[in-house]
C-alpha cells in the first residue's frame, strides 16, 4: 500500500484541490478513451441483430450465424475487459486524489485555525464525497453522456426519421432531467445542511448526556431532537417524493419512446424503407442514446451532493494555507516577547484581550492569574500559537510564530490546555504526541514517556489504571478518566521530551494540596533546567515556585512584576490571584 504525500510536499501553488485533480487527467483521459471503445462495443448487439435478420434469416445461412455468434461473444468479452479497466482507472484516479490532496486538506483542518470550525469539520466528508463520487456509477453516466449524439447519429443513418425520434426523445429526457435538477436543488441544500447541524446537536446532547440527566433536561432535550429528526425526514421525504415522480416519468418515456421505436421501424419496413434487422436495431441505439440521460436523473441526489463538495471544498482550500515550509531555526532559549496583542471574540467586535505588550526572559516562570473571564485562557492559547490574534504578535526567541516551522517548534513547546483534550487512545499514545505514528516503537519513546509521567507526578497514578500505559482511552474530554487523572496525563504530555517552553493552564485545579505540592516541585525542576513556563492559576500555592506575576482584568495587564515585590507591596496575594471558588468561570 503506497504512502500519503508527505506534508511538506503536498502543497502547492494555486488551489490544492484543483491543482490534485488536473494531476489525475490522465487517470481520467484514459477513463474517457476506454469509455469511447466501450461505447462502440455497444454497437456489437444492434450490428448483430442487423446481420442476423438481414443476411442469416434469408439465405438460412447457419456457417454465417455461427460465425456471426462467436464474433458477438468475442466483443462482449473485450467489452466487458474494457469495462473492467474503465473502472480501475477511476479507481486510481480517486486513490491517487487520496494521496496528493488529503494530506493538504488534513493540514488546513488540523494545522490552522483558517476558515470556520464548520468549514473544518465539514471538509473532509465533502473530499470523501468528491473520492466517492469517481468511482460511482455517476461518473459512469458523465462518460457515456457524450456519445448520445453519436447513436443519434447512427439512428438518422438507419432513417431519418428514426433520428428524429432519437433526437426528440433526446431532448425530451434532457429537459426533463434539468427540470428534476432546478426543482431539487434548493430543498437538497437545505436538507443537507440541516442534517448536518442536527447530527453535530446530537453528537453534543450524548457527550453531555451526563449533565442533561442530572439536571432532569433527558426528555426535553430527546424531544427536541425528535421534532429536528421529525422536519428533517419530512424534507428528505419530499425530495425524494419529488425525485421518484421525476424518475418515474422517466422510466415511462424511455419505455414508450423504445416501443414508438420498434413501431416507427415496423411502419418504415413495412414501406419497405428499411430491412426488419433495422426495426429492432432502432429499438436498441435509441434506448442507449436514452440510458446516460435515464443514469444522470437517477443520481442526481448524489450527483447534487458531489456539486455542493465541490464547491465547498474549493473555497476551503482557497483560504490561505498553515506553514509548513517556514526556514527551520535554531531550537529555542525561552524568551517569549508580546507586542501590541489583541484578541477579539468569535463573530464579533467585543475584545478579549486588549493592546497586551510585555517579554518574558529564558527560564522564568510567570504566573497568570486574575479573575474568571480576564483573557487568562485566551493569552495563553495566543502565545501557544493555537489560535490568531487580530493584531499583534508573539515571538518567540525574536522570530514570530509565522516563521518558526510549527512541527519544529512544536517539539520545543509543552501545552496544557484547561480542558485535559485527550485522545482516544492509549495513554502512551497521548503522552509520546503520537510519535510511535512518525518513528516507530522503541524503548526511546517508553524511556520519555515514563520519565514525562513521573515528572509530572503521574506515573504511579498510570500503573494503577486496568492495562497502564496501554489502557485505552474513550471519546470526550473525560475520556474515561478523572478529572484528576485527565490532568495528570495532560500535564505529563506538556513536559514530553523536555520542551524549552511551557504554557499550562490551571494545571493544579483539580490537584488535593499533596498534588499541589508535587506540581510545585515540577515547576522547580523547570526552572532549574532552564524552562520557560508561563501558567494560569486561581490559587495562591503555586505562587512560591514562580518569579514574576501578571494580573488579567478585563483583558488587560494590571500589574507585572517580580513576585516578591507583587506580594510585599501594595497589591495583596487576594488581589492577585482570586479565591479557588471562582476556577470554574469562563476564561
Amino acid at each position: 500500500m503506497s504512502r500519503p504525500v508527505p506534508l511538506s510536499a503536498s502543497a502547492s501553488s494555486g488551489n490544492l484541490l484543483h491543482d490534485t485533480v488536473r494531476r489525475c487527467r490522465r487517470h481520467l483521459w484514459a477513463a474517457a478513451l476506454f469509455s469511447g471503445l466501450v461505447n462502440i462495443l455497444y454497437l456489437v448487439p444492434s450490428i448483430f441483430m442487423l446481420q442476423v435478420y438481414d443476411r442469416v434469416v434469408p439465405t438460412r445461412g447457419e456457417t454465417t450465424l455461427l460465425l456471426l455468434t462467436l464474433i458477438l461473444a468475442v466483443s462482449l468479452v473485450v467489452f466487458a475487459v474494457l469495462d473492467a479497466v474503465r473502472m480501475r482507472l477511476l479507481l486510481r484516479a480517486s486513490m491517487r486524489l487520496e494521496r496528493r490532496a488529503a494530506p493538504g486538506i488534513l493540514l488546513r483542518i488540523m494545522g490552522s485555525d483558517v476558515g470556520t470550525g464548520s468549514q473544518r469539520m465539514q471538509a473532509l466528508r465533502d473530499f470523501d464525497t468528491l473520492r466517492g463520487t469517481m468511482t460511482g456509477p455517476i461518473m459512469v453516466a458523465l462518460f457515456d453522456a457524450p456519445w448520445a449524439p453519436i447513436y443519434i447519429l447512427i439512428s438518422f443513418l438507419l432513417h431519418p426519421w428514426i433520428g428524429v425520434l432519437a433526437l426528440a426523445s433526446s431532448i425530451v429526457l434532457a429537459t426533463l432531467a434539468w427540470a428534476s435538477d432546478r426543482a431539487t436543488a434548493t430543498a437538497m441544500r437545505d436538507a443537507n445542511a440541516r442534517a448536518v447541524l442536527a447530527n453535530r446537536e446530537q453528537d453534543f446532547s450524548i457527550h453531555m448526556a451526563e449533565v442533561a440527566r442530572v439536571l432532569g433536561m433527558r426528555n426535553a432535550l430527546v424531544t427536541r431532537h425528535l421534532l429536528e429528526r421529525a422536519d428533517l425526514v419530512r424534507r428528505q421525504a419530499g425530495i425524494a417524493a419529488m425525485q421518484s415522480r421525476f424518475l418515474g416519468i422517466t422510466k415511462f418515456l424511455r419505455l414508450l419512446l423504445q416501443s414508438l421505436a420498434l413501431a416507427l421501424g415496423a411502419l418504415l419496413a413495412i414501406r419497405q424503407d428499411i430491412s426488419g434487422g433495422a426495426i429492432f436495431a432502432a429499438s436498441l441505439l435509441l434506448g442507449r442514446a436514452l440510458q446516460p440521460v435515464e443514469q444522470i436523473l437517477g443520481a442526481l441526489k448524489p450527483l447534487a451532493s458531489a456539486r455542493q463538495a465541490w464547491a465547498n471544498l474549493t473555497a476551503f482550500c482557497d483560504l490561505p494555507e498553515p506553514g509548513t515550509t517556514a526556514t527551520t531555526l535554531p531550537a529555542p532559549e525561552g524568551r517569549i516577547d508580546v507586542r501590541n496583542l489583541t484578541v477579539q471574540a468569535p463573530g464579533s467586535d467585543r475584545e478579549i484581550l486588549s493592546d497586551l505588550s510585555f517579554s518574558i526572559a529564558p527560564g522564568e516562570i510567570v504566573a497568570l492569574v486574575g479573575p474568571s473571564g480576564a483573557g487568562k485562557s485566551t493569552l495563553l492559547r495566543a502565545l501557544a500559537g493555537a489560535l490568531s490574534p487580530e493584531t499583534g504578535e508573539v515571538r518567540i526567541d525574536g522570530a514570530a510564530l509565522a516563521d518558526w516551522n510549527r512541527e519544529q517548534l512544536g517539539r520545543h513547546l509543552g501545552y496544557m490546555p484547561q480542558s485535559p483534550s485527550l485522545f482516544p487512545t492509549t495513554v502512551h499514545a497521548n503522552i509520546s504526541r503520537f510519535q510511535a505514528v512518525l518513528a516507530g516503537d522503541g524503548p526511546e519513546i517508553d524511556e520519555r514517556v515514563v520519565a514525562a509521567a513521573t515528572r509530572a507526578g503521574a506515573h504511579h497514578l498510570i500503573l494503577g489504571l486496568p492495562q497502564g500505559y496501554g489502557t485505552m482511552l474513550s471519546m470526550g474530554d473525560g475520556a474515561g478518566l478523572s478529572a484528576g487523572q485527565g490532568q495528570a496525563v495532560a500535564l505529563a504530555r506538556a513536559l514530553y521530551g523536555e520542551p524549552a517552553i511551557l504554557f499550562l493552564d490551571e494545571p493544579n485545579a483539580h490537584l488535593d494540596s499533596e498534588g499541589e505540592a508535587r506540581l510545585v516541585q515540577t515547576l522547580e525542576s523547570l526552572r532549574t533546567r532552564g524552562a520557560t513556563v508561563v501558567v494560569s492559576t486561581h490559587r495562591t500555592g503555586l505562587l512560591q515556585a514562580v518569579d514574576k506575576i501578571l494580573l488579567l482584568k478585563d483583558g488587560r495587564i494590571q500589574l507585572f512584576d517580580d513576585r516578591d515585590r507583587v506580594i510585599r507591596g501594595p497589591a495583596t496575594p487576594q488581589s492577585v490571584a482570586p479565591p479557588p471558588a471562582a476556577a470554574g468561570g469562563a476564561r
